[in-house]
């Protein structure tokens, strides 16, 4: 067994011990909230044989360990439950926003990468010239700025003043993706713009200070192209680092799809969050802090994968050797 296979293994399975943990916390994290979550979900005026049978059905009368045996199990078996706010199979709510939310969170994560690479690299190969500075004013301003604020402009402007893009709804691209694009223009916009804003600053950083390292300049005395030392040899070692950068940026991405999706009235999993919390929709809330951590889980496992096909120090560090 080679070092890349044993060092894949083993985050694999590290990663499998931290979606059981998450599980563990997801299944607890309501238990510590004060109150009855049943009343909340059902009202304050239901009758005490509706909360008894409500109760019952998600098995809330039984031991702690019993209803956390019985969780794990519905979800081995791939049944998240049943919830009773909106009176539906959260399998089935799952499947109808999870879509929805990837349309327009993987294009935006995409955009992220892609132009935060492109900016800080022109960033870096141009320190100094106005767009440098132009664009790292934008790299700085973009985090202090509220995206339901740019949301509400971008509205305004483009929807209501201008009329060139929707400004409420959403269509799937299965049915028209010409009016789903017009629709996810401003949302997924919105969505990259502070983690395009984080990749293109590690980016600029990493390359002004791999720009500076010995080899480049002996690469340079030995005749090498300046493009080729730019984008083959500083760009490929300043990427590096910015892995980490890009997975830190999944959360970013959730939290401003939840943001965005109420903005715009989106039915995704962004404000399924809003609705479930606001409801107490207990089961459903139990099945998003599970859902959002073994996506987190599973975006930092194929960073380090690729983390360790990048440099192979790291995979042979961590095989031991």
């Amino acid at each position: 067994m080679n070092s890349l296979t044993r060092y894949i293994i083993k985050r694999i399975l590290i990663s499998l011990l931290v979606i059981v943990l998450a599980g563990v916390f997801a299944f607890c994290v309501i238990r510590f909230v004060p109150g009855d979550p049943i009343r909340a979900m059902i009202g304050s005026d239901a009758d005490e044989a509706a909360v008894e049978a409500a109760r019952r059905s998600l098995n809330l009368d039984k031991p702690i360990l019993t209803q956390m045996q019985l969780w794990f199990g519905n979800l081995l078996k791939g049944n998240l439950g049943r919830s009773l706010v909106l009176n539906d199979s959260i399998n089935n709510i799952f499947a109808a926003r999870i879509p929805t939310t990837l349309s327009l969170s993987i294009p935006a994560f995409t955009i992220a990468i892609i132009f935060g690479i492109f900016f800080g690299t022109v960033c870096a190969t141009h320190r100094g010239s106005m767009i440098d500075q132009i664009l790292t004013v934008y790299i700085a301003g973009t985090n202090g700025v509220p995206i339901f604020w740019l949301a509400i402009l971008m509205m305004n402007f483009f929807g209501t003043r201008l009329g060139w893009l929707p400004v409420l709804g959403y269509v799937k691209p299965s049915e028209d993706l010409g009016q789903w694009f017009l629709h996810a223009v401003m949302p997924v916009a919105l969505i990259s713009l502070q983690p395009l804003a984080a990749v293109a600053r590690q980016v600029r950083t990493n390359m002004l200070e791999v720009i500076g390292q010995d080899y480049i300049r002996t690469a340079r005395a030995y005749g090498v192209s300046e493009t080729r030392i730019k984008y083959e040899y500083a760009l490929r070692n300043a990427l590096i680092p910015v892995i980490t950068v890009v997975a830190l940026q999944v959360p970013t991405i959730i939290g401003g799809s939840m943001l965005i999706e109420v903005c715009f009235s989106i039915a995704g999993m962004g404000r399924l969050i809003m609705t479930s919390v606001s409801n107490t929709d207990y089961l459903v809330i139990q099945a998003l802090v599970l859902f959002i951590s073994v996506v987190v889980v599973l975006c930092n496992l194929l960073l380090d994968i690729v983390y360790g096909l990048i440099d192979p120090r790291i995979r042979l560090s961590s095989g031991g050797k």
